[in-house]
């Protein structure tokens, strides 16, 4: 009878790579938490642009929030110029603040007139946003 010629490794594994393994998967577990997190905070966030009041030298832009929960107003593109908003040109229910509750409606105020049609895009600071096309006298 013929015994296999069995050859016993009695080297374990490199200890360095079993670090670098276990940080890699914990990187890994703690950036999917992560987005799992950041995805539940927004959900149910939603904004829409009720309306757009073109005047000579500023337009209004009346922002709704039409979700659950708080939302804060951040930046509004006009035609890819980003502009950032403050308390000193957003009103909130005749309050100078970027936060919008339930329902809320804001008036953002941008110190220039428009007289072609422009896209606006509203963004606020957890990355819910709302974009669409405004032409004056429409």
């Amino acid at each position: 009878m013929h015994t296999p010629n069995i050859r016993l490794n009695k080297k374990g594994a490199n200890p360095i790579l079993i670090i670098i393994v276990l940080v890699v998967i914990l990187v890994a577990v703690v950036g999917i938490i992560s987005m799992w997190m950041s995805l539940e905070e927004r959900a149910g966030h939603a904004i829409r642009i009720q309306n757009v009041k073109f005047e000579e030298t500023k337009t209004k832009i009346y922002v709704q929030n039409t979700g659950k929960g708080t939302v804060i107003i951040d930046s509004v593109l006009i035609n890819e110029e980003r502009l950032i908003i403050s308390n000193q040109n957003c009103i909130v229910t005749s309050q100078a603040t970027t936060t919008v509750e339930e329902t809320q409606t804001a008036q953002i105020t941008i110190n220039q007139g428009y007289q072609e049609k422009i896209r606006i895009k509203v963004i606020c600071k957890d990355g819910t946003f709302y974009q669409a096309d405004w032409k004056p006298g429409t």
